[in-house]
């Protein structure tokens, strides 16, 4: 897949998880999903921390049209095609690729990760994940959220510093 300008091998289709699993049969594969929207420090440690729970970490990264779903018509700020391009290039990941679902199931069971990393929030707003995870017999590994850092809480400041200043260019 090519993006930009720079082809990065490390980015591959939903259609090519099945084989990733038969190309690494004594790698133990993590799978991580998330929106990625605006890159911040907890992304790269939810990233890093999975990575730290098996041999190769395979990121899903949620399409433009899913974000629009799970965080409203305003998201994503930054297209697909940069989010992951920016997961692609971070050293803890291996591959990545876009997924259309806003629930992980369908990769979890095309992929068969060993171990399923998922935000601790997450556990709750999409259960089916877990459960997938558990079909398959992986390992559910819940990474702790930083609390004071999402992409919601920067626009919010973004918002807020825009609202109290005169010199702020307006947000859009």
């Amino acid at each position: 897949m090519k993006t930009g300008r720079i082809l990065q091998a490390n980015i591959v289709l939903v259609s090519s998880l099945g084989s990733l699993r038969e190309q690494f049969p004594e790698k133990r594969i993590v799978l991580a999903t998330g929106c990625f929207d605006i890159l911040h420090i907890g992304h790269v440690r939810f990233l890093q921390f999975a990575s730290q729970q098996g041999d190769i970490l395979v990121v899903g990264v949620n399409s433009d049209s899913s974000i629009k779903v799970i965080k409203g018509h305003h998201r994503p700020i930054i297209s697909q095609e940069e989010r992951i391009e920016l997961i692609a290039a971070l050293r803890c990941v291996d591959y990545v690729f876009i997924h259309e679902n806003i629930v992980a199931d369908e990769y979890i069971f095309s992929l068969k990760p060993d171990v399923f990393a998922i935000g601790e929030e997450s556990v709750k707003l999409y259960p089916s994940e877990t459960k997938a995870a558990k079909d398959i017999g992986a390992r559910i590994h819940i990474v702790k959220r930083i609390p004071s850092m999402s992409t919601t809480l920067i626009l919010a400041n973004l918002k807020s510093i825009n609202e109290n200043s005169d010199n702020v260019a307006p947000i859009e």
